[in-house]
């Protein structure tokens, strides 16, 4: 009884991982819900980044939310291979990273 790892790019450790990943442009469903999970932290970076570090005036430093959030979102999924409970430590680490980070480097604008 080994451990599973989950690789994103090739989809290996999903069921169906390898006979799926084959073809072109086809992927399970875990697999691509890791993928897309990844993009839309980044989106929800940019908002909470625009919404509230800019509109309220808050120091939020993009570049260590993303590597917090990101950093903790493979990590995650590459051990657990679970889209939810990875992109939860995703926002945490966002949030952790970009705000408190943020207060003792500030928000990294030069104007």
């Amino acid at each position: 009884m080994g451990i599973t790892l989950y690789n994103m790019l090739s989809c290996s450790g999903w069921e169906g991982g390898q006979a799926l990943g084959d073809a072109v442009g086809v992927a399970p469903e875990g697999c691509m819900a890791g993928r897309l999970g990844m993009v839309g932290l980044f989106f929800l970076t940019a908002i909470v980044r625009k919404w509230g570090g800019e509109e309220m005036d808050i120091d939020f430093s993009f570049l260590w939310s993303l590597v917090l959030g990101i950093g903790a979102y493979l990590i995650l999924i590459a051990l657990t291979g679970s889209f939810k409970w990875s992109f939860l430590a995703g926002m945490i680490g966002m949030l952790i990273g970009g705000y408190l980070i943020g207060q003792f480097t500030g928000d990294g604008d030069s104007y």
